[in-house]
């Protein structure tokens, strides 16, 4: 048997015993990607992703960082469930504000209220306490 040929069969024997063919090598990355995608069906995880400049970046890099205090920066994971659950509380407390004034049009709380049938007349809620459930925004 001459050099090739052994190392052919070397490598043939390995992967017979790792249960994959010659045809279906399966890459180191496809194995992870696998693991995730069964790790995140188990635990019934939603992957959500995202745009961003680079400006933007730095500032959620500096974020995690300084959020973390000394140990390891948050992963991008980690900070925004934080921030999804940070938002979700406050959220939670305006809304609880905004039903303990009803509106002078309709009589009803937001965040139902009439629906908007109203909106924009001074004296329907929506037109000014729908604001505060905005997020604010500010272009960077």
């Amino acid at each position: 048997m001459n050099g090739d040929a052994l190392v052919a069969a070397i490598i043939g024997a390995a992967m017979s015993d790792q249960g994959v063919t010659r045809n279906a090598i399966v890459k180191p990355a496809t194995k992870r990607q696998q693991k995730r995608r069964a790790r995140l069906k188990a635990t019934k995880a939603k992957e959500v992703s995202f745009e961003t400049t680079e400006a933007m970046y730095a500032v959620l890099q500096a974020s995690m960082a300084t959020r973390s205090g000394a140990g390891e920066p948050y992963s991008v994971t980690e900070y925004m469930n934080a921030l999804v659950r940070e938002d979700a509380a406050r959220l939670k407390g305006q809304i609880a504000d905004a039903k303990a004034y009803p509106c002078r049009q309709c009589g009803k709380v937001l965040p139902e209220g009439c629906k908007g049938a109203f909106k924009g007349e001074l004296a329907c809620l929506h037109t000014p306490a729908a604001w505060k459930f905005l997020i604010p925004t500010v272009d960077a």
